[in-house]
């Protein structure tokens, strides 16, 4: 038994039928040779409706109110709008570069090369070894008091005057500094 929709168990065909080699379309309205169906007319589209309005006074959607999102505007959290939290990452790494350099000027101006160190003279020190070299260089007895002024840089060729008081007479003894190491020399007093 033959179908006016193809063959039994199978699906209609619609549209265009291939043609083959001794195949001759059928008239329309009758199925064709081999369970080809005849063509059906296109049928129109269905009407399009209106987009469903909600709001006051019309029911709301199945589910209940729905809101668009509005893409990072208007957003709230219970205190107010909401604040993006911004890396800490660039802040704790200038933090960690200022640290490092501050280490290292702090390194080479107080200790190596000491750029901010001015290295000095000690007075008292200074006193002590001008009474010791006219003692045992010059050999000169009734060396008294020995007076040099404080602050005398170590530089080389630095030169000052200390005032001192060789058998209750007051003389004045020429220093001068040989090296950086703080080596200096004591002139013959005057």
């Amino acid at each position: 038994m033959s179908s006016p929709y193809g063959p039994p168990g199978g699906y209609p065909q619609w549209g265009p039928q291939p043609q083959g080699p001794g195949m001759q379309p059928a008239a329309p309205g009758y199925p064709q040779p081999g369970g080809f169906a005849p063509q059906r007319p296109p049928q129109p589209p269905p009407p399009q409706q209106p987009p469903q309005q909600y709001g006051y006074g019309q029911p709301y959607p199945p589910g209940g109110a729905q809101f668009p999102q509005q893409g990072g505007f208007g957003q709230f959290d219970e205190f107010g709008p909401k604040k993006k939290k911004r890396s800490a990452l660039p802040w704790v790494s200038a933090g960690i570069i200022v640290v490092i350099l501050a280490l290292v000027v702090l390194v080479l101006g107080f200790i190596t090369p000491g750029w901010f160190v001015k290295p000095v003279f000690d007075s008292a020190s200074v006193e002590k070894g001008v009474s010791q070299t006219l003692r045992s260089s010059y050999g000169m007895t009734g060396v008294g008091q020995v007076s040099c002024p404080a602050g005398q840089r170590v530089a080389v060729g630095h030169r000052f005057d200390c005032k001192v008081t060789v058998d209750s007479q007051p003389k004045t003894v020429t220093v001068t500094v040989k090296n950086e190491k703080g080596v200096y020399e004591v002139g013959h007093p005057r």
